[in-house]
């Protein structure tokens, strides 16, 4: 069996989403944009006679969880919840608070914010190419509960496509970041980071046909098992990610069930992935059912392709199955056996000079 463990760490060092440098950036974003909505804010209420409500931020999604990978088309994101101490009840359109944001960061950027179902959109371009985006979803409470609301639905919406959602953002960055402690925590990370870019290469850049990144994180919490293995030249045990990812990948196969539709009539693979935390919603819902039985299908062959290389004795041999079709180009492949045989013939063979004395 080929040791790939380096290949795979180096893979990692590659994709993820450093701290340092583009997280920088982003919290620089971030936080001159909290500034803004609490000054315009404050401004607009006043501007309305209205009492000034005071806000909450919270991060969000990949970035508050520290799984974020370098996006394929380097357009990195930050999602920056916007909690109003509001009540819903008072707000029956829902889409008023985001309306509000939206005018307070119409100029901020030369591309206007968007609304989008969930949230409000502000990007940030260079020669017309966006380069970053913050997120903004927008949150409120109830007079009845202790739960949060998000507002749902695009600008113009119709009043069925608008509405308050149950949400749950901090129970949610609670239920992945104290998923595992210690090595298993860092295995885990870079497991949920593979997925993540198995699905930029394997799947189109936009629609509904890709998974979402908190349904295979989601599910990663509950069906990665950390993995190591014995190093007889050590004496010591190892992690060994190709094992990790291949048993979590036979595992979210397995999730899948045969689902039999009346109006193609013929059977798809569909999974139901349920949210940990309000609204408990299936995180793959979005997806058709033919997107589902693609994304297992793909899931198949990508188990298929971990198999093979797990069996291969040449770390090149089992690099080149995974590279690049499954995990791109950052995926390094180690020389061959055979060349690494030849480097040393050649230099330890005498020189011409030597064999003439």
């Amino acid at each position: 069996m080929a040791d790939i463990q380096k290949q795979f760490e180096e893979f990692h060092s590659a994709i993820k989403l450093k701290r340092f440098k583009e997280n920088k950036e982003l919290r620089e974003k971030r936080d001159i944009i909290i500034n803004k909505i609490k000054q315009g804010i404050k401004t607009k209420f006043e501007e309305m006679e209205k009492e000034v409500p005071s806000l909450e931020f919270i991060d969000q999604g990949s970035y508050a969880v520290d799984l974020g990978i370098v996006p394929k088309d380097k357009d990195y994101d930050i999602d920056e919840g916007v909690i109003f101490d509001l009540y819903k009840e008072d707000y029956t359109d829902n889409l008023e608070l985001k309306k509000i944001i939206k005018d307070i960061l119409e100029n901020h950027t030369s591309t206007a914010p968007k609304i989008k179902n969930p949230c409000v959109t502000i990007t940030y371009s260079l020669e017309d190419e966006p380069v970053y985006h913050v997120d903004l979803p927008v949150y409120t409470k109830s007079k009845y509960d202790s739960n949060l609301y998000l507002a749902w639905g695009k600008e113009f919406a119709n009043a069925e496509n608008k509405r308050w959602d149950l949400a749950d953002p901090q129970g949610l960055n609670d239920h992945i970041r104290n998923a595992f402690t210690g090595d298993a925590k860092n295995q885990f990370k870079r497991i949920v980071r593979y997925m993540k870019k198995w699905k930029d290469v394997c799947f189109n850049s936009s629609g509904s046909s890709r998974p979402p990144s908190v349904g295979i994180t989601i599910a990663a919490v509950e069906l990665f098992s950390y993995k190591q293995s014995y190093n007889s030249l050590s004496g010591n045990y190892k992690d060994d990610d190709l094992y990790a990812l291949k048993d979590f990948v036979s595992r979210l196969k397995n999730k899948f069930t045969l689902k039999w539709d009346e109006e193609s009539e013929k059977y798809f693979y569909t999974i139901t992935y349920n949210l940990p935390v309000q609204p408990y919603s299936n995180v793959f819902g979005k997806m058709s059912n033919t997107q589902m039985d693609a994304f297992y299908h793909k899931l198949s062959n990508l188990e298929t392709a971990l198999t093979e290389a797990e069996g291969k004795s040449d770390p090149h041999d089992a690099c080149k199955v995974l590279s690049p079709k499954y995990f791109g180009d950052k995926f390094p492949i180690p020389e061959s056996k055979e060349a690494r045989y030849k480097q040393v013939a050649l230099s330890s063979a005498p020189s011409s000079n030597s064999a003439k004395e």
